[in-house]
């Protein structure tokens, strides 16, 4: 378990997150949450939150690790969809193309992420690289090399039981279909605003065993028959990464074109209709309700954190100002 702080790097004067282990480190958990630090560490890409520092800190007699990450504006993706902050389907195709991006770019070097889920999705409302939204996939903390052998016992199940793969309840072996699984499940819930697994975590879990995911008739044939195939219960009928990423993109370009289609096709009505003739009409002596401009004051209001000990011990540790 980690806390995350807003903090600010003092020498770039750039926001950063900063994320503290809570609990005293057993050695498994020491060797996790290095692997997590390495991984990141290693990896360069759009679609990924980057890793800025890293490092060990004391908060009384007990030692803290903490890594100091990219900051992203936006949130997670579960806060939008716990508020019910509808997204267009478009921003959900912007969303699912660069988080499959940055799943191929972890899969080619053998690693599986193992953890999608809208918590680990997070946003910003800034438009980059021809998309209307940023995603970024974060949290590495279970995720691992493909051929690696395991930190975990052979049937222990790893990631949240209500975006796992059917492989994962299984608690057999876990490869990189398993990450567009959970993908399908995550776009699933951004189209249609509901979890397609509920219940406990047990139940949830095994409801995948016994039936694949409810994909609604209405969706678009090539929406539903992509979220069909990423959710496939058979890791080898599922797409893999990199192409659910380009069938994405296609979808965006298609929607693009579509929306051209209709606004010329709006405008070609409006050229061929008639029109009515103009009606003179008298502004109101006191004004009336005119529509005008007025100048909005923007603050940039930043939520402080108290931190106490431990927001000290990081200040001096990464060379940051932690707010608070």
């Amino acid at each position: 378990m980690a806390d995350i702080y807003l903090a600010r790097d003092r020498e770039i004067g750039r926001s950063v997150a900063i994320k503290i282990f809570r609990l005293p480190e057993t050695p498994h958990d020491e060797v996790r949450h290095e692997r997590e630090i390495r991984l990141l560490g290693s990896l360069q890409h759009p679609g990924l939150v980057e890793v800025y520092d890293a490092g060990v800190f004391l908060d009384g007699d007990v030692s803290r690790r903490f890594v100091v990450m990219e900051y992203v504006d936006g949130g997670a993706l579960s806060s939008r969809l716990e508020k019910r902050v509808a997204l267009t389907r478009r921003q959900v195709a912007d969303v699912g193309a660069q988080i499959a991006d940055a799943l191929a770019y972890i899969h080619a070097r053998g690693i599986v992420h193992r953890d999608v889920k809208p918590d680990n999705v997070l946003l910003s409302d800034a438009a980059s690289l021809g998309y209307t939204i940023t995603a970024k996939l974060a949290d590495f903390g279970i995720a691992h090399f493909v051929e690696a052998a395991r930190f975990t016992d052979q049937n222990t199940i790893l990631g949240t039981a209500n975006y796992i793969s059917p492989e994962q309840a299984r608690g057999t072996d876990v490869g990189t279909a398993s990450d567009v699984y959970s993908l399908g499940l995550v776009l699933l819930e951004a189209i249609t605003g509901e979890r397609e697994f509920t219940g406990t975590p047990v139940e949830a879990a095994l409801a995948r065993l016994s039936r694949s995911p409810d994909i609604p008739g209405d969706l678009p044939d090539d929406w539903h028959d992509l979220l069909t195939a990423m959710t496939e219960r058979e890791p080898d009928d599922r797409p893999t990464a990199h192409d659910v990423a380009a069938t994405m993109r296609d979808l965006i370009r298609s929607m693009i074109m579509d929306k051209r289609g209709r606004r010329r096709t709006r405008r070609a009505l409006r050229a061929s209709a008639p029109r009515a003739p103009r009606r003179r009409e008298r502004a109101p002596r006191d004004g009336g309700d005119r529509a005008g401009l007025s100048a909005v004051g923007f603050w940039t209001i930043i939520a402080t954190v108290s931190v106490g000990s431990i927001g000290l011990g990081v200040g001096l540790a990464a060379g940051m100002h932690v707010f608070g």
